[in-house]
């Protein structure tokens, strides 16, 4: 399957002196799928961190031992998936790279967990790629298409169904191998998991109700400036609590958080933020709510929340420094989308219906028809 990233990943793996490459994603975003792609035509070893048969490989530290699996492996990419599940492996990891100079190739679904085990014991011989669900124009590519970014939109009516699709049931990858009557089951499927299994492996809680709650609210409320004291008065849980599962579903890939972008940085701190979900399949499934999109009250909140997930993945895939938030006055005025590139800054607003506005500098009105690019 093609990604925008792959071939950068394939660079950096295949490199004379690779770093240790980390590919972080929400579950079911296609982690596995892409690190199989990359090295279809090199050698490789696969190890996955949910079987206890393969972190038993990683668990013997004596010299012998780790000499054997360095010569076993050798000329292999050693591929770890859901590396985060053994944090005990990782310093046998780090010591198989720096003294038999392996190649390894992690992914991971949990960046908390990452966070507090190999992003620590692999500082300076990580390099990072976060994965996000499918852009139209890999869409485009896996259906058979071509796209043409510079020249125009070649197939305009697909990509407007697809945009139909996607700002309704997402893009993860395994809705390319179903049939739509079946991605209502699937999505509800893995939502409820993500919910009742992985969110609470990763933050060790025993109120799977009240986080269930907290992530319906939170689905309610997107391209909306959160309040935490109201969200923990609707949830039952402390405020602490709030900002802690928030945080954790932003690890997890489930959501990105919009902070305020101002020329005071310490006035931007303390404001409140806003918060999107990384796949609209899930924020829908969480809503119940599977709708035809131009049937729907929440338009302009899907078109929103599409758009700035959409500007975010571009730049991470790209690899570029930039501030990506919003604007909002003591006034109560407000900029849905500011970025922040190059030392240049780009506001947008979002429309769902194209109008006339009076032009501003760098200031650009985005409808339904415009998104396409976007998504890209």
């Amino acid at each position: 399957m093609y990604r925008v990233i792959l071939e950068k990943v394939r660079s950096y793996i295949f490199s004379e002196n690779p770093p240790i490459i980390l590919i972080l994603g929400l579950r079911q975003v296609g982690k596995s799928t892409l690190v199989q792609t990359i090295c279809k035509d090199r050698p490789f070893a696969r190890f996955n961190f949910d079987l206890v048969s393969d972190i038993s490989e990683f668990t013997n530290q004596d010299r012998h031992s780790l000499g054997l699996f360095a010569r076993k492996y050798k000329d292999q990419v050693i591929i770890v998936d859901e590396v985060q599940k053994s944090p005990e492996a990782v310093n046998i990891i780090k010591h198989l790279y720096d003294t038999y100079k392996l190649r390894f190739l992690l992914t991971g679904s949990s960046e908390v967990k990452i966070r507090r085990g190999v992003g620590d014991s692999l500082a300076g011989r990580l390099r990072e790629f976060k994965l996000y669900p499918l852009s139209l124009e890999e869409i485009d590519i896996q259906s058979g298409l071509n796209f043409d970014r510079e020249i125009e939109f070649n197939n305009y009516e697909f990509n407007q169904e697809m945009l139909m699709r996607y700002l309704v049931y997402g893009s993860l990858p395994e809705l390319l191998n179903i049939k739509v009557e079946d991605y209502k089951n699937y999505l509800n499927s893995l939502t409820n998991s993500i919910f009742s299994k992985d969110v609470l492996e990763v933050s060790g809680t025993r109120k799977p109700v009240q986080v269930f709650h907290l992530a319906k609210l939170l689905a309610h409320q997107i391209g909306q400036i959160v309040n935490y004291n109201e969200l923990s008065q609707m949830s039952e849980l402390s405020r602490i609590s709030v900002v802690n599962f928030i945080e954790t579903f932003e690890q997890m890939g489930l959501i990105v958080k919009a902070n305020p972008i101002s020329a005071n940085n310490r006035e931007s701190i303390t404001k409140r933020t806003k918060i999107y979900f990384t796949d609209l399949g899930i924020r829908n499934s969480l809503i119940a709510n599977f709708s035809d999109y131009r049937k729907r009250f929440d338009q302009g909140a899907l078109l929103e929340n599409a758009i700035f997930v959409g500007m975010k993945r571009s730049m991470d895939y790209q690899s570029v420094s930039y501030e990506l938030g919003f604007f909002r006055s003591e006034y109560g005025s407000e900029m849905d989308i500011v970025k922040k590139v190059g030392g240049e800054e780009y506001l947008f607003e979002v429309k769902t219906k194209a109008k006339h506005f009076k032009k501003i500098a760098n200031l650009t009105f985005i409808d339904l028809h415009s998104t396409q690019k976007y998504l890209y």
